[in-house]
């Protein structure tokens, strides 16, 4: 579970932002809100709202970290659950989504505003 207070803000920012999404500045964690109707390639790291589809086909609403600059590699994923934010790598996460392990991976993701580029999900 995620308890830092500016990181849960900083995930409801993005999850409820629509079109819009943050483009990290920097190496220093600080970014800049932008809408896009398409996440531009090689353009560094974005927040993106987007949803996961777990192994099991259960869909859970999620914020991913995506370095554009690797062909939308996923830097980070984080899942709101039960109005609790998790990262896909916390301890708790498998009982909070109270499904086995093997229901949860692997998983899909969705991007809710498109990227350029996507090795992961080539037409």
């Amino acid at each position: 579970m995620i308890s830092d207070n500016d990181m849960r803000q900083r995930l409801n920012l993005v999850l409820t932002a629509g079109s819009f999404v943050l483009q990290e500045v920097g190496t220093t964690g600080e970014a800049n809100v932008v809408s896009l109707s398409v996440v531009p390639r090689m353009s560094g790291i974005y927040w993106v709202p987007g949803k996961t589809i777990l192994k099991s086909g259960r869909s859970i609403e999620s914020v991913l970290r995506v370095d554009t600059n690797t062909g939308g590699t996923l830097a980070s994923v984080y899942w709101w659950i039960d109005d609790i934010w998790y990262t896909h790598e916390d301890a708790d996460v498998i009982n909070a989504i109270g499904l086995s392990r093997d229901d949860i991976f692997p998983f899909d993701w969705e991007y809710h505003v498109p990227l350029e580029e996507d090795i992961f999900h080539q037409p």
